[in-house]
């Protein structure tokens, strides 16, 4: 009695425990999931539609801020200040002015059209695409409305509105530039840039095929942009969408909205509190759809998990009861003899090494995010963006950061250096505390503490062995406070290392890069080696190139690329002056040339480059010297034929002619020719007078004064000379 006892109160007790605990703990569960599995899905849709629309906006700022330089370079260039300002404009101004403004377009993918507005004349040019005339007269009116009212307000920043053309509206936006100084009393002359919609469409990476609609909209209601662009410009002040959207108050977030029969999911985001929306929506099966189908499937998981949970218990009740049983032997000792189990030893020591490897997996992951954040924290220290000593004495106590701040720092730049390369030199320096931060992908900034006074040019020299092009230390940092400065002087360094052959290591960066003072584009180097191209001297526009590198490459890149660019413009511009008989070696347009400068490794792969062109321009100048050389020997052999009876008629009189001078007459006719100039008069005047003398009677006087010989003495002289024979017996010899 005693046993049944036992076993029916114990048994009954955990089976009805087991299975009361997990049919709970799955009925709470499910419960759980399927209240928070749609709010959390949002949630976290929305946290990610906020970082993406940040980004786009982040994108969109730059490209404006693209724009806007572009522009800058645009409006500053001497011939544009031109058509903006100058009143006596001649045909050669105006034709340069468009041709660069038909350049810039061309190199520009989402640009429309481009005005220049110059008060003086009441006049406004444009690129090619759309009609010049005066300002009352031209086509495009709104273009000029933006140039009165708020005019401080609207200068650089975007407009959006319809560019009124041959074909319709078109919807753009405009960027002005004018001269603030030149405001008063009135705008003297501006330039305007007409960027189409496709800018916006890229950034957003609005397509047909996407689920989701983009709308820009300014504060009062205005549409700036929209996926359907007949939506451009128009006003949804009014609409339920945008009401609801303004009343939340809040820059970003997310709700669900009915738009007539179709619910849709809003998502906004904006910068400032009168900054537009960006907002983005999508159909409410588009980001629900899927959610909705896992609940359901929970659901259905859950109502078939319940009887095998309830198996499940049955059978780790048994297991659980053996124990129990050994123990109801010992209470009843007349209980029959039964065999008792070993338990699951193999589960329970497989589970404990699937636990004992989790907790391993785990404890890497922690060690890899710690070490996230301490090149995250050395990082905000190096740039500056962290400037408070004591915040960081804070964080690198948080982060167990292995530098002291009572010790110098030592610094050293290398490029290019991946992880692996820097775990390979941490090896070479046990007693050193060293950590490596990486800056834009390929350069990396090396900060330790300890070692001897040689230990920067040490690490320098090893990092050049284990792989590094170039490498450059730093005087030591005393104080955190000094590390921004010298990390500053090191990426400046590093972004110049195709200056320097590979394997290079300096002991401290150049003084020039970290100066503050003004730079200035080198004007007259580029007017020398233009002008040395139009002459077809190659090898010294090279020379001349060389000494323009040199004047741009002592400061920031930011200086050099922005110079390598302008220089790279005005060849393309000489190339088109020369039409289509150059042809250009490799070309490429301006965002692929400063792509190229941005990533280069090897100066001799930049020097080689612009080298194809110089000799490009000058094969084509030889060509054209060439062509225009032998065009002008044939002028003056015509003319000697036309004129070989003038007794006048010699090398200045034939000279003078064509403008030239005697000697280059000279020296073109005997180069192309192979005869000399007077030879060849010479030569004609006695083919005519032997031909009137062997076909006519006149007497060899009129014929020699026919054929403009003067001197009746000398000619005879001459066809002795050139016959071997008198006149009379030359016309003698033919009458036989």
């Amino acid at each position: 009695m005693v046993r049944l006892r036992i076993l029916k109160t114990y048994f009954s007790e955990i089976l009805l425990l087991l299975a009361a605990t997990v049919i709970i703990t799955i009925l709470v569960l499910s419960w759980f999931l399927n209240y928070h599995f749609e709010q959390f899905s949002a949630s976290m849709a929305s946290r990610l539609n906020r970082e993406f629309l940040a980004e786009n906006r982040r994108m969109n700022e730059y490209l404006q801020k693209m724009i806007r330089i572009s522009g800058m370079e645009l409006f500053l260039e001497p011939s544009i200040q031109n058509l903006m300002y100058r009143g006596d404009l001649k045909n050669f101004d105006e034709v340069t002015g468009i041709r660069r403004l038909d350049a810039v377009m061309s190199a520009g993918m989402h640009i429309h059209s481009i005005y220049v507005y110059n008060g003086a004349r009441k006049y406004v040019y444009a690129t090619s695409n759309v009609d010049s005339d005066r300002a009352d007269r031209f086509r495009d009116q709104g273009a000029l409305s933006l140039l009165g009212g708020a005019v401080d307000r609207r200068r650089l920043e975007p407009i959006p509105r319809f560019s009124l053309q041959a074909s319709g509206e078109v919807p753009v936006y405009s960027f002005v530039f004018y001269d603030i100084r030149k405001t008063e009393p009135r705008i003297g002359g501006a330039l305007i840039m007409n960027i189409t919609l496709d800018w916006l469409r890229e950034v957003f990476l609005d397509t047909p095929s996407s689920p989701s609609r983009v709308m820009f909209v300014d504060a009062d209601g205005t549409i700036a942009y929209h996926s359907d662009p007949s939506m451009f410009l128009k006003n949804i002040a009014d609409d339920g969408l945008f009401r609801r959207l303004t009343d939340r108050g809040d820059r970003s977030g997310s709700f669900s909205f009915l738009s007539g029969e179709d619910e849709v999911f809003v998502f906004y985001s904006r910068s400032g509190e009168n900054s537009p929306f960006l907002i983005r929506t999508y159909p409410y099966g588009a980001i629900m759809g899927e959610i909705l189908a896992r609940r359901r499937t929970t659901m259905i998981l859950v109502l078939v998990c319940v009887p095998l949970a309830m198996l499940l218990v049955v059978a780790v009740s048994r297991k659980l009861y053996r124990p129990i049983r050994q123990l109801v032997r010992r209470v009843d000792p007349h209980a029959e003899g039964e065999t008792s189990g070993q338990g699951d030893l193999g589960f329970l020591s497989s589970r404990i090494d699937s636990i004992l490897s989790r907790a391993e997996t785990v404890e890497e992951t922690a060690e890899s995010y710690r070490k996230l954040l301490q090149t995250d924290v050395l990082r905000g220290a190096l740039s500056g963006k962290t400037a408070d000593p004591g915040s960081l004495l804070e964080q690198f106590r948080e982060f167990r950061i292995p530098f002291s701040p009572e010790k110098a720092f030592g610094l050293a730049g290398l490029r290019p250096f991946t992880d692996e390369q820097l775990d390979r030199l941490m090896s070479h320096f046990p007693e050193t505390a060293l950590m490596g931060v990486f800056f834009d992908g390929e350069r990396m900034v090396v900060l330790f503490q300890g070692g001897s006074a040689g230990t920067a040019e040490e690490l320098c020299s090893r990092a050049v062995s284990l792989g590094a092009r170039f490498a450059v230390g730093s005087p030591p940092a005393e104080e955190l406070s000094s590390l921004p400065a010298r990390t500053d002087s090191l990426l400046r360094e590093l972004r110049f290392s195709f200056l320097y052959p590979k394997g290079t290591i300096l002991r401290h960066p150049k003084e020039s890069r970290s100066l503050g003072a003004a730079v200035t584009y080198p004007t007259e180097k580029e007017k020398e080696l233009l002008q040395l191209l139009r002459q077809g001297r190659a090898e010294e526009a090279f020379g001349a190139y060389l000494q323009f590198f040199e004047a741009i490459s002592g400061r920031s890149f930011t200086h050099f690329r922005f110079s390598m660019k302008r220089l790279y413009i005005s060849l393309q511009l000489l190339a088109k002056e020369m039409g289509k008989g150059f042809g250009s070696p490799k070309e490429m347009n301006i965002g692929e040339f400063e792509q190229t400068v941005e990533t280069l490794e090897d100066r001799a792969a930049l020097d080689g480059f612009f080298r194809e062109w110089f000799e490009s321009f000058e094969k084509t100048m030889q060509r054209c010297r060439t062509e225009k050389n032998r065009a002008l020997v044939e002028q003056i052999r015509e003319m000697v034929r036309e004129e070989y009876a003038n007794p006048n008629l010699c090398q200045q009189y034939l000279a003078d002619r064509v403008g030239l001078s005697v000697s280059h007459v000279s020296k073109i006719f005997k180069e192309a020719g192979g005869i000399s100039l007077s030879d060849y008069c010479l030569e004609v005047r006695m083919e005519k007078v032997s031909a009137l003398l062997a076909e006519t009677d006149i007497p060899v006087r009129d014929a020699a004064a026919a054929a403009g010989f003067s001197n009746e003495s000398y000619f005879y002289t001459l066809f002795r000379k050139r016959f071997g024979t008198t006149p009379g017996e030359y016309r003698s010899r033919f009458r036989l």
